[in-house]
């Protein structure tokens, strides 16, 4: 849907520049600002503890599922790194079997 722009900036302009009434939600200010949005709770902690849970006992396809969930919600630079390196893993064992 395309906003026409004197309603964009009627509707944006406050919130930009924090001065009078502002309808715009919290996640538009963020994005406006320039800011890497952060909604809810980081849910890749959970689908990397269950990936660990699937390697631990065999279930390769399970685990590279899930670590591809935990690759597709994580927000750190640090978490991508570790998790594609046990996802690596996982690919290679089931690479190895097949």
């Amino acid at each position: 849907m395309k906003i026409p722009i004197a309603i964009f900036l009627t509707l944006a302009m406050p919130a930009i520049s924090g001065v009078g009434f502002s309808t715009a939600s919290a996640a538009e200010k963020i994005y406006y600002a320039g800011q890497t949005p952060v909604a809810g709770p980081n849910v890749s902690e959970k689908f990397l503890k269950q990936a660990r849970e699937y390697r631990e006992k065999g279930r390769y396809e399970l685990a590279r599922q899930a670590y591809a969930q935990a690759l597709s919600t994580c927000r750190s630079s640090e978490e991508v790194a570790a998790i594609k390196h046990e996802m690596g893993g996982v690919e290679l064992l089931l690479r190895t079997l097949r």
